[in-house]
C-alpha cells in the first residue's frame, strides 16, 4: 500500500502517553487505501481506548477546547450525533494523553540535563582535586628526597597523596563514559517529543478510519481486499 503503516505494525501501537508519538506519527503518515485488517485494528484500538478512558471533570480550558474541536468537526460535515460525540471523546482523550506525554518528556529532559550537569561538576572536582593532590605529592616527595633522615610521617603522607592522585585520575574514564549513554537518551527524548498536534489532519484521518466520513473517489481500504 502507499503508506508507511506496513513498516509500523498497527498491532504495536498504544494509546498511552508513552505510545502517543508513535501513534500520532503513524496516523498522520497514513496514505489510503490501506488493508482492511489495519483499519479494523485501528478502530478497535481507538474504540477500546475510548471506552476505557475515564474522563475528568471538564475545566474552562477543556470546554474551550471542545468548542474548537466541535467547529473543526463541523467543517468536515460529520452530522451523526453518535459519531460526533464519539469523535469528541477520542480527541479529548488524545489531548489528555498529549498533555501527559509533554509532562513526562519534560521531566525526563530535566532529569537527564541535571545528570549531565552533575557529571560535568564531578569531573571538574576530580580534576581539581587530582591536580592539587599531584602538587602536594610532588612537594612531599621532594621533602622526602631532600631530607637526610625522613620520618615515617612524611613517607606515609607522600604515599597517601600519591594514592589520592591516582584515584582521582583513575575515576575520570568511567565518568567520561556516562555522557555517551545520557546524551543519546536526551536526544531521543527531544526527538520523540510531539510539541503540538495537527488537529485538522488528525480529525481528517480518524474520521476516515472510523468510517465517520467519506470522500468521493477515496477508498479507505480496498473493497475486494478480503473475501
Amino acid at each position: 500500500m502507499g503508506s508507511e503503516i506496513a513498516m509500523r505494525t498497527v498491532t504495536n501501537l498504544q494509546l498511552t502517553a508513552r505510545g502517543l508519538p508513535s501513534f500520532y506519527h503513524t496516523i498522520l503518515a497514513l496514505r489510503f487505501p490501506i488493508d482492511v485488517a489495519y483499519v479494523l485494528e485501528l478502530r478497535y484500538l481507538l474504540n477500546h481506548a475510548a471506552d476505557a478512558y475515564v474522563k475528568p471533570a471538564p475545566s474552562a480550558d477543556e470546554r474551550q477546547f471542545r468548542k474548537a474541536l466541535a467547529a473543526a468537526i463541523d467543517s468536515f460535515g460529520i452530522k451523526n450525533t453518535y459519531h460526533y460525540e464519539r469523535l469528541i471523546r477520542i480527541l479529548v482523550m488524545i489531548q489528555d494523553l498529549h498533555a501527559a506525554h509533554l509532562r513526562a518528556s519534560r521531566i525526563a529532559e530535566i532529569s537527564l540535563r541535571n545528570a549531565l550537569a552533575d557529571i560535568r561538576d564531578t569531573r571538574a572536582k576530580l580534576v581539581r582535586h587530582g591536580l592539587l593532590s599531584l602538587l602536594a605529592t610532588i612537594f612531599a616527595g621532594m621533602t622526602w628526597l631532600a631530607s637526610n633522615d625522613p620520618g615515617w610521617t612524611i613517607q606515609l603522607l607522600t604515599l597517601i597523596l600519591a594514592y589520592l592522585t591516582w584515584d582521582c585520575f583513575r575515576s575520570l574514564p568511567s565518568i567520561d563514559e556516562q555522557p555517551e549513554v545520557l546524551n543519546p537518551a536526551l536526544n531521543e527524548v527531544l526527538r520523540s517529543r510531539v510539541e503540538s498536534l495537527n488537529w485538522k489532519r488528525l480529525i481528517h484521518k480518524l474520521s476516515l478510519i472510523l468510517g465517520y466520513k467519506r470522500i468521493p473517489g477515496l477508498e479507505v481500504f480496498p473493497i475486494d481486499s478480503h473475501a
